[in-house]
């Protein structure tokens, strides 16, 4: 009898067992970022996983597929409006196919700062528009983190205004608002495949180029680039895609597990950025490249220059309603962190740092 309970108890157990690993969640999530440690979005991927894995006491599981595993990022947020990928942290490019409105994100010098741009992007004009996103593509977007700004680059003199720019061939992507800012600096906009554009530089079919701290620097560009302005011309978005069915098919304290580690996600890919571009700025002032930080009155003639053509580009595509919203929800969000910017930039990283150590201690 003794013999028959123990053996009905551990029938149990092990049915019990198997009840809760087809309980487990696993949200496959796609990157197109490099899949190494010290990467930005690997960093914050670590701590988002383990924050939900340890709120949900391990009934959901996110797994990154970095490096573009699942797809190019068009790719990807198509398998998540479908449903055969789960979540992705994808850049804003994609996204003006599915959601034009979404452009608004491609005005050119519409954020201040990097505190402005983390206050911009929890703004309720941008909660708006990914309300609205959801409701035309069946695609939530859980969190907006900052991706990065881009800066303009040159194979020599000085870029410092404008009028330095004037002439210059540059490569840009192929966006009519990126292409009509280029051509409002006096340079002309050329696009050419990223793959093939440190040849380009080298062999001066294009003068220069534009791209976030970290690509000019991971990609060495600055061997072939030795003029800089961190004219900061567009403030890139990385946002924390969700398939609407996957998530309203989790419970409420699994989604909000999922937001409350999308915040973490954006304080640590922000505060890495921040940490990793000063220490890329001072190794290319090393290499020799001239980097020039303007003045306020030195952005605001680049603004001048740039800005009108692109917003009659923006304004046709997605309507001047949009764009005044995001360039009012831009200016107030200068406003709440005028002059603190450089402190909230190091809270951010000592946060940022924490959190990761906290998140790969084993």
């Amino acid at each position: 009898m003794k013999k028959t309970l123990a053996a009905l108890l551990s029938a149990a157990v092990l049915l019990a067992g198997a009840a809760a690993a087809d309980a487990k969640i696993t949200l496959k999530v796609a990157n197109s970022g490099p899949d190494t440690p010290e990467n930005r979005t690997v960093c914050a991927a670590d701590v988002y996983t383990d924050m939900v894995k340890k709120a949900t006491n391990g009934e959901v599981e996110l797994v990154f597929y970095h490096a573009s595993k699942l797809g190019g990022e068009a790719e990807a947020l198509e398998g998540i409006q479908m449903g055969t990928i789960d979540m992705g942290t994808l850049t804003s490019g994609p996204a003006s196919n599915f959601f034009p409105q979404t452009m608004a994100f491609d005005i050119p010098y519409l954020i201040s700062s990097n505190a402005a741009g983390w206050e911009f992007l929890k703004s309720d004009f941008v909660k708006k528009l990914s309300d609205e996103f959801c409701k035309r593509t069946g695609v939530r977007i859980l969190a907006i983190a900052e991706h990065g700004y881009r800066h303009f680059t040159a194979k020599g003199g000085e870029l410092k205004t404008p009028a330095d720019m004037k002439g210059l061939k540059l490569r840009v992507m192929e966006n009519p608002a990126h292409m009509a800012m280029t051509r409002g600096l006096g340079a002309s906009p050329t696009p050419i495949p990223y793959s093939e554009l440190y040849m380009a530089l080298q062999q001066g079919v294009v003068d220069g180029q534009e791209n976030p701290i970290a690509n000019i620097h991971d990609h060495k560009f600055y061997e072939v680039q030795k003029a800089m302005v961190l004219d900061g011309h567009l403030y890139g978005p990385l946002l924390i895609f969700v398939n609407e069915d996957k998530f309203q098919s989790l419970s409420k304290d699994q989604q909000e597990a999922l937001y409350k580690g999308a915040e973490a996600f954006c304080t640590v890919h922000a505060g890495i950025t921040g940490a990793s571009d000063a220490k890329a700025l001072a190794h290319m002032a090393e290499e020799g490249v001239k980097i020039h930080n303007p003045s306020m009155e030195e952005k605001q003639m680049f603004r001048e220059a740039a800005q009108p053509a692109a917003l009659e580009i923006i304004s046709k595509r997605i309507g001047k309603e949009w764009v005044d919203g995001a360039i009012k929800a831009a200016d107030e969000a200068a406003k709440k962190v005028a002059g603190k910017e450089q402190a909230l930039m190091d809270e951010c990283i000592r946060q940022a740092q924490e959190m990761v150590k906290a998140a790969r201690a084993k």
